[in-house]
C-alpha cells in the first residue's frame, strides 16, 4: 500500500465547451508551484422512515469545494484562472469573469510512485492573500484560490484520477499534456 508523501505539477485548462458531443479544452498551462490541495465534496443524504427505522437511504453529489495552495500567483496565472485582462503594459485588471476550466495535479507517493487527478469543471474565485512586514526572520506569503467544481454535463463525471500502482495506467508520462478523456468503448 502506498501513502500520499508530495504534491506538484498544477494545471489548468480552460473549457471551451460541455454539450452532448463531448468536452472540449485549451491546452493546459502548468501553474506555479503546489503547496497544499483540498478538495471536500458537498453530498447530500436523504433518509426514508418506515415501521420506526430508516428503510432506504440515498446520496446525491452536489458539488466540490476545491482550495489550493501555491507558491505564487503571477499576473498571467490570475487572467488565465479569474477571466481578467493584462494590459500589454503588464498591468492586471480587477474585472473579469472565471472561465470553467480543469484542474490538474500530481500526488506522489512513498513508493516513488503518483497519483494524478484532473477535475473537470469549476471555477475559482479572487485569491485570499496575507502579506506581513519584513522582521528578523523570513516569513513567506503565498495565495489561497478557493474554487467550487460541479459535474460535467455531457458525461457527469467530475473528476478522473490515474494512479502509476494501476498495471493498466500508463499516462503518468503524458497526463498533463490533454485533460484525459477516456477512450471510448466499441
Amino acid at each position: 500500500m502506498s501513502y500520499q508523501t508530495g504534491l506538484k505539477n498544477f494545471h489548468f485548462a480552460p473549457l471551451t465547451s460541455d454539450d452532448e458531443s463531448g468536452a472540449l479544452y485549451e491546452t493546459p498551462t502548468k501553474l506555479s508551484e503546489g503547496i497544499s490541495v483540498s478538495i471536500e465534496p458537498s453530498v447530500a443524504t436523504g433518509r426514508l422512515f418506515g415501521d420506526n427505522r430508516t428503510v432506504a437511504t440515498a446520496n446525491k453529489f452536489n458539488y466540490v469545494t476545491v482550495n489550493i495552495n501555491a507558491t505564487k500567483l503571477t499576473a498571467e496565472e490570475e487572467a488565465l484562472l479569474l477571466g481578467k485582462t493584462l494590459n500589454s503594459e503588464g498591468v492586471l485588471g480587477s474585472a473579469g469573469d472565471s472561465p470553467y476550466g480543469a484542474f490538474g495535479f500530481e500526488v506522489t507517493l512513498d513508493d516513488g510512485t503518483s497519483e494524478y487527478w484532473w477535475l473537470l469543471k469549476g471555477k475559482f474565485q479572487e485569491p485570499s492573500r496575507t502579506t506581513n512586514t519584513a522582521t528578523d526572520s523570513i516569513e513567506f506569503g503565498t495565495p489561497t484560490l478557493a474554487g467550487e467544481f460541479i459535474k460535467r454535463d455531457f458525461d457527469e463525471e467530475w473528476h478522473f484520477i490515474g494512479n502509476d500502482n494501476n498495471e493498466s495506467f500508463t499516462g503518468g508520462a503524458t497526463w498533463f499534456d490533454a485533460v484525459y478523456e477516456p477512450t471510448p468503448t466499441p
